[in-house]
């Protein structure tokens, strides 16, 4: 089904049925193991690994939340993701489940045909994985792809699972199949599965096969659904490894093999495996690991690393061991490390891959190899010096400089030094003049922007961090712009202040009248009252961060006898908190609402900041 602008057309009220008549606990049961605590529900978290139970699912709220991970929302947000749906897809899917009907989108002629466009290059995709797939599995002329599998060690249980097949040694093997089902040539074409020959016949266009002798490696997405092949030679032709070109509709860049399946394991391990091969993926996802994924033939992309952040900020690199495999590991280390994700290598003994090394050793040895993993600052120091060990002052000198642009990446002041000490006792050089010759790189650099740069007015934040305690200060989790802090007081009040709003509503009018729209420090609390303040009601279609907010919210225990009582001592220790603001607080928090959109509450901060700068404060 066509999603894209579905959404804008199902009314909010369609989906709060939705919602109302779906049971979350009957939902999430599918998933997890719960056990009625109260009025609550409890069992272990499924997206992270954890001993005792700290996720909690409340029916009265129709809310769930982790004690652990703090993650949290609704049912189409526990859907989106366990099973990496869009928001309209998990609507789409418990709207079906309880029988409320959506309304059709109504779509122009452009969006038609590119729909019916998807829906057919979708069918032939999945036409071609199966005949590919059954002509491995069942077919004679499959027996050059059963006999390599073999070899592998892979056997058809594995076939089945990652829709394995064969392309036979024949220019015409796929049109012709195709060709029962009524599909042309120009379809297979553009679909990427076949090619035009240069010059065209006498009896007009002619097109062949793209794959051919070749075992098939099926590309699926989140659906499962086959969007591309990736094809393997059975000899030594080449190219050795033969993938399916771009089209309108597949990009390599943003998609990585086994991810279909490595989502979910992802979540639950809390890191992701990042190997280099089709066949790494395979054998560690069989040896155990579901969080095992590969990049598409292709080096790294920074889509790809965006696409791992979405479920981990940790991924462990498993690249070959040759001098190929260590380079695309420092550079694909590189565009993981500018993501913002945290980064480690391991280093594989006696094996050029991690396929090698599972066939040869066992699940332990290779658990040891992981907990073994290095930073990337680590293995990238230890690859420059491995062949070319620095003899002198001025070649230790220019390896503090290669490695300085990744030691100030790092956002932990502890961490930073850790790499400081480091590089100091392997290149026998004093703390204090590594510290001293990478803070002068920093300083001739400090006009360049960095991610996530270390300092009192400019704060350690990332999406994992969420609101991070720290000596009572509390730091915003907005990655793209500085943030002011917040003290734990300010916090633990706005907090309250939204708890109460979810219990009633009508308490905005006050809050309004006496604190404005635009007083609050944490940009998720913004975002929350925003809502409430336009809809009346909490949000069904809002970003992760904010559905787990509102869980950790509702599921907080609040003694609402005094309300009118709570309500003003939070509205005055807000108040109490803005006069001891400085400029410099007002300002970040004027640049926070303007990158927010909110222009009114950012000129009434402007306005603010030039009356204290007139009266000398």
């Amino acid at each position: 089904m066509e999603n894209r602008g579905h959404e804008e057309l199902i009314p909010d009220e369609v989906i709060e049925e939705v919602r109302m008549r779906t049971e979350i606990v009957e939902v999430i049961s599918e998933y997890v193991s719960l056990q009625r605590k109260g009025k609550n529900f409890l069992g272990l978290c499924p997206f992270h690994a954890e001993k005792t139970p700290s996720f909690t699912v409340t029916p009265e709220k129709q809310m769930f939340y982790c004690f652990g991970c703090h993650t949290g929302g609704n049912v189409f947000s526990f859907l989106m993701k366990k099973e990496n749906w869009t928001f309209i897809e998990s609507v789409q899917r418990l709207a079906q489940r309880c029988g409320v009907v959506l309304p059709e989108k109504e779509m122009s002629t452009q969006e038609r045909e590119k729909a019916r466009l998807r829906r057919r290059v979708e069918e032939i995709n999945e036409w071609a994985a199966n005949y590919y797939h059954d002509l491995l599995l069942k077919s004679p002329e499959g027996e050059p792809g059963r006999s390599y599998f073999k070899k592998r060690g892979i056997d058809s249980e594995t076939m089945n699972k990652f829709r394995l097949g064969y392309a036979p040694e024949r220019w015409d093997g796929l049109l012709e199949y195709m060709q029962t089902r009524g599909v042309q040539p120009q379809e297979i074409a553009e679909a990427g599965l076949a090619l035009e020959r240069g010059k065209p016949g006498k009896d007009g266009r002619k097109f062949y096969d793209r794959f051919r002798n070749r075992v098939l490696f099926s590309i699926l997405d989140h659906r499962n659904i086959p969007i591309a092949f990736g094809g393997r030679v059975l000899d030594d032709s080449v190219p050795k490894y033969l993938n399916s070109p771009e089209t309108t509709f597949f990009n390599k860049r943003h998609h990585l093999y086994g991810m279909h399946r490595a989502h979910q394991g992802i979540r639950e391990e809390g890191y992701a495996l990042l190997a280099e091969g089709y066949m790494d993926v395979i054998a560690l996802q069989n040896a155990g690991y579901p969080n095992a994924v590969a990049s598409l033939g292709t080096a790294l992309t920074r889509e790809q690393a965006n696409l791992l952040k979405r479920y981990t900020g940790r991924v462990v690199l498993l690249y070959d061991s040759d001098d190929a495999g260590l380079n695309a590991a420092i550079r694909g280390g590189e565009i993981l490390r500018n993501t913002g994700l945290q980064v480690e290598v391991v280093t594989l003994k006696g094996a050029k891959d991690p396929d090698e090394f599972l066939k040869n050793h066992s699940r332990e040895d290779f658990d040891k190899l992981v907990k073994q993993a290095v930073t990337y600052v680590e293995f990238k120091y230890q690859t420059l010096t491995q062949n070319q060990p620095p003899q002198n002052i001025l070649e230790k000198a220019e390896l503090v400089h290669k490695l300085a642009p990744d030691v100030l990446k790092v956002v932990s002041p502890v961490e930073r030094e850790g790499y400081e000490r480091f590089l100091s006792l392997e290149l026998g050089l004093t703390l204090e003049a590594v510290q001293r010759e990478i803070k002068s790189l920093e300083q001739k650099n400090s006009k360049k922007e960095r991610s996530g740069e270390y300092s009192p007015q400019n704060p350690i934040s990332s999406e994992k961090n969420r609101d991070n305690i720290s000596n009572a200060i509390i730091c915003k989790s907005d990655p793209e712009a500085p943030q002011p802090t917040v003290d734990l007081g300010v916090y633990r009040a706005e907090r309250t202040l939204l708890r109460l709003l979810l219990e009633d509503i009508s308490l905005t009018k006050k809050i309004k009248e006496q604190l404005g729209t635009s007083f609050w420090r944490v940009s998720t609390h913004q975002q929350i009252f925003d809502y409430l303040d336009q809809e009346g009601s909490l949000p069904n279609r809002s970003n992760e961060t904010v559905q787990s907010r509102l869980a950790s919210l509702l599921l907080e225990e609040l003694d609402t006898s005094q309300t009118e009582r709570l309500l003003e001592d939070c509205i005055q220790g807000i108040l109490s908190a803005q006069t001891e603001d400085t400029v410099e607080d007002l300002q970040a928090r004027m640049v926070a609402l303007e990158k927010s959109g909110d222009m009114a509450g950012a000129m009434a901060l402007l306005k603010e900041i030039g009356e204290r700068l007139k009266r000398g404060k």
